[in-house]
């Protein structure tokens, strides 16, 4: 990794950890008011930023991973009161949240059971927003994704996996494939109608005689809207529908 950098940027510097500040803005007032719940404070202004909009109107949300419960409640006290809240786990004890008069459910089960999690989608799905806050292993990160993404997010829905920085710890690299390396190829989709035999931009210019009116694409690239990347949190947007392809026009 460090050779691609080049000279320059890969030169080692000294990194020193700022103050820790306590949360701001009105999620933030939750979190600190929340108890049993665990996260990175600089997730906040990321899950601000995603879920702003969406505060208006009930949505339905998962999130994988209930743990001791803390962030189901955040989630209830912050969306919309008639929104409906999904959180499943592997650990029997997190049935105690489930609270179905308060729009609050708890189900149990693996993440990467695909028969338990389409159990769910038809339960409560499709779902607005899907939070990974689950095992944090490399593999189970993808297999989720792979098959939530495309089945269990809604269209215009928004998909967050968090606490990325584990895929570089060695307890929870159980495969070569981390979720930072497995969502370059997501860019990679969002561009592959760019990577088939067409290979000039005479071939996307609207009015061009041979320009291409379809192309044969991977799914993913209809789908996906856009990726937004922070330390350790990556955000990914689904279209609204099937993406349109932009054309570019000239003069």
């Amino acid at each position: 990794m460090l050779k691609q950098l080049g000279p320059e940027l890969s030169k080692e510097v000294a990194w020193i950890a700022s103050d820790v500040s306590g949360p701001s803005g009105e999620l933030g007032s939750i979190f600190a008011d929340t108890p049993n719940i665990h996260k990175l404070l600089h997730y906040l202004p990321v899950y601000e930023s995603a879920l702003r909009e969406r505060r208006s109107e009930p949505i339905r949300m998962l999130e994988i991973g209930v743990a001791r419960g803390g962030s189901l409640q955040m989630w209830r006290r912050y969306l919309h009161p008639e929104s409906t809240i999904v959180g499943i786990d592997i650990d029997a004890t997190t049935q105690e949240f489930d609270n179905p008069l308060n729009r609050v459910h708890v189900r149990l089960g693996s993440q990467t059971d695909i028969a338990f999690l389409q159990q769910v989608i038809d339960e409560f799905g499709p779902f607005d927003v899907i939070l990974d806050d689950g095992s944090h292993m490399n593999s189970h990160i993808i297999t989720t994704f792979r098959y939530l993404f495309p089945r269990g997010l809604a269209s215009g829905g928004v998909y967050i996996a968090e606490d990325l920085c584990a895929n570089y710890w060695t307890p929870y690299r159980d495969s070569w494939i981390s979720f930072a390396d497995f969502t370059k190829w997501l860019i990679d989709a969002m561009h592959a109608h760019y990577q088939t035999s067409l290979k000039s931009e005479p071939d996307f210019r609207a009015g061009e005689s041979h320009r291409a009116n379809e192309i044969r694409v991977p799914l993913a690239t209809t789908l996906i809207e856009k990726v937004e990347f922070y330390d350790s949190i990556a955000v990914i947007h689904r279209a609204h529908g099937r993406r349109e392809v932009p054309i570019s026009f000239y003069q």
